[in-house]
């Protein structure tokens, strides 16, 4: 009988340590959340979960010695996505790897660890902006959701000049998050147009530690009357989207971690793949506010 004790240890390697230190810059969504240890496991392609919603009853006040008792429960949504196969292969011919120059020592083991860093940049595209396909249809890729297409749409908000962003938009913004008992503590992913008009709409309004060669407004963090806003850049927010949540509502499930399986050699040539499976968790819509200057 073939058991699980009959694998070598050796045919799968995990990348997991790997990929979080791997491209910050490129994948900063991916990095905070794995940074973070927002990471967990899954047992299904689908992954199915329950939206908290609190009972908002105004007034629950009773008479001394009531009987009467009031019950009330937790709604309990049901919520869903897909966990997509991340995968990426590698091949090295036996003269590139008996090849050393350039700093490079292990040319295949420099190609494993490119691919995985392009594993990485694909899987933080999805996680931002990915849209929810369950693959029953051709080609049969499973597709997640990612974060900017989770927005509750009455947490939606459109700018009052189209193409700008004004201080007002992202107040009006964040009390959406407010009106749903947030946290306070938020980060607004945004791409780089967004970006450059949140460093010139604040450039005259900022505090500034005095250096001698470091020069320029950069807007980091924006304080409001309804919470806190760290900005976060990502080249694959939408160019004209700034979507503010909690991190601590989202996670990457992984249905397998990232990890390296081992081809073996065939003919004159080295191969494996790098492979992960994983989808994206939204604890609720409701806690994900967005403004459009579309």
């Amino acid at each position: 009988m073939f058991k699980s004790n009959s694998y070598l240890a050796t045919e799968t390697i995990s990348l997991d340590k790997e990929i979080t230190k791997l491209g910050v810059q490129q994948t900063p969504l991916a990095s905070i959340l794995m940074a973070m240890g927002k990471v967990g496991k899954i047992n299904a392609p689908v992954h199915t979960w329950r939206e908290v919603t609190l009972d908002d009853t105004d007034d629950i006040g009773a008479v001394e010695g009531n009987k009467d008792i009031q019950f009330y429960q937790t709604g309990r949504a049901q919520l869903t996505n897909v966990a997509e196969i991340f995968q990426k292969g590698v091949s090295v011919s036996g003269t590139a790897q008996a090849m050393s120059g350039n700093g490079i020592s292990n040319q295949f083991a420099q190609e494993t660890n490119d691919r995985l860093l392009e594993l990485k940049i694909n899987l933080e595209k999805k996680l931002v902006s990915g849209t929810k396909n369950d693959g029953s249809t051709t080609p049969f890729i499973r597709r997640m959701q990612g974060l900017e297409n989770w927005v509750d749409s009455n947490n939606i908000v459109t700018a009052a000049t189209p193409s700008k962003v004004s201080e007002a938009d992202i107040v009006a913004t964040i009390k959406k998050l407010w009106d749903n008992n947030g946290s306070g503590s938020y980060i607004a992913l945004v791409n780089a147009d967004i970006k450059t008009q949140l460093d010139n709409l604040y450039k005259d309004a900022y505090h500034y530690v005095a250096q001698t060669n470091t020069f320029g407004i950069v807007v980091n963090r924006i304080q409001t009357s309804f919470g806190n806003i760290d900005v976060l850049l990502s080249p694959f927010a939408d160019a004209e989207k700034m979507t503010i949540f909690d991190i601590n509502d989202l996670k990457i499930e992984y249905l397998r971690q990232p990890q390296f399986e081992a081809l073996g050699k065939q003919g004159d040539a080295v191969e494996g793949f790098v492979v992960a499976e994983a989808t994206l968790y939204v604890a609720s819509p409701k806690k994900i506010a967005q403004l459009s200057i579309a």
